[in-house]
């Protein structure tokens, strides 16, 4: 039995039916180009493109008719942040993904959209590089961060988990195949950011 007929069948064993899946499988990883390690780059691809498809596709058989699946997206689909075109692509790649499932599930009432962040107040930014700054250092940069989105803050997870919660519900029954920015106006606006300002 592969691994993906095993994830089936621990999936099958733990939910017999399905309403709700948020395929939120992601890493980063520095991809810079010129100096990016073949392996690097296809390992962010595989866990954030075939790992998101492949739980989607797990979940398929689970889900009832009218079930809501979210997948989750980036703000770097849209930045152009150097060294970082391996998530970039995966999560460009998440939307078109999310596109083509849509149409895939529509003839069952399921619908597919993908929720996007911004920078969001995680453990995962006191990985890597950042581990090792002082506590002004990582404060600085918080500052930076914050000045450079118009609503003047970093994301909190509950701002992200509310994002999700609203399109798996029935508030959202007439939403599909869309993405939803939860950056602050990040992409949208960013002229009205703090740091821009007049």
């Amino acid at each position: 039995m592969t691994n993906r007929n095993n994830q089936e069948a621990n999936l099958t064993r733990d939910f017999e039916k399905l309403d709700i899946v948020f395929a939120n499988a992601g890493i980063t990883g520095r991809t810079p180009i010129g100096a990016t390690d073949e392996a690097v780059f296809e390992n962010v691809i595989h866990i954030n493109l075939n790992g998101a498809f492949f739980t989607v596709n797990s979940a398929a058989p689970l889900l009832n008719d009218n079930a809501s699946i979210i997948f989750n997206g980036s703000v770097h689909n849209y930045l152009g942040q150097a060294g970082v075109a391996a998530y970039a692509t995966t999560k460009g790649g998440v939307v078109a993904m999310a596109r083509a499932i849509a149409a895939d599930l529509a003839p069952r009432n399921i619908r597919v959209n993908v929720v996007a962040p911004g920078a969001t107040k995680t453990p995962i930014w006191k990985r890597g590089a950042r581990a090792s700054i002082s506590a002004e250092q990582s404060a600085k940069v918080d500052d930076l961060f914050s000045s450079m989105v118009p609503l003047g803050r970093w994301a909190e997870p509950e701002d992200v988990a509310k994002a999700v919660l609203f399109l798996a519900s029935e508030d959202s029954s007439y939403i599909n195949a869309v993405e939803l920015m939860v950056d602050g106006g990040l992409t949208g606006a960013p002229f009205g950011a703090p740091l821009l300002r007049g």
